[in-house]
């Protein structure tokens, strides 16, 4: 049959099951926690199903997300500033006027000839 470790290594091997142990179980109860809060939400329905639809969906995200909470995601996007647009009519060599004709260009068209 297997030979029994001993010594630093049994002490290594069961050093690192006692460190996944209370991860995977931890990881469980997270699942089943947010599944629940999303059920019961889902199946109460008004402002106590919201917040607790919305809670449960929060509690699973950091599962689906690699470890980012929905929260910190949305906050972080939100934060970040959105890039400057600037649109220049012809990079820049064009007048004042030719910019300004060209942003009303659509307004400036002559109407169509109607039918008669």
């Amino acid at each position: 049959m297997g030979r029994m470790m001993r010594g630093p290594a049994a002490e290594n091997a069961m050093s690192a099951l006692r460190q996944d142990a209370p991860g995977e179980w931890q990881r469980i109860g997270q699942v089943l926690i947010g599944a629940g809060l999303v059920a019961f939400g889902a199946r109460r329905g008004g402002v106590l199903g919201a917040l607790a639809l919305a809670y449960g969906i929060e509690r699973l995200s950091p599962l689906a997300l690699g470890g980012v909470s929905l929260s910190r995601l949305l906050l972080s996007a939100a934060r970040t500033p959105a890039p400057p647009q600037s649109r220049h009519f012809g990079d820049g060599t064009r007048d004042g006027v030719d910019e300004a004709s060209w942003e009303s260009f659509p307004a400036s068209d002559p109407p169509g000839r109607g039918v008669g």
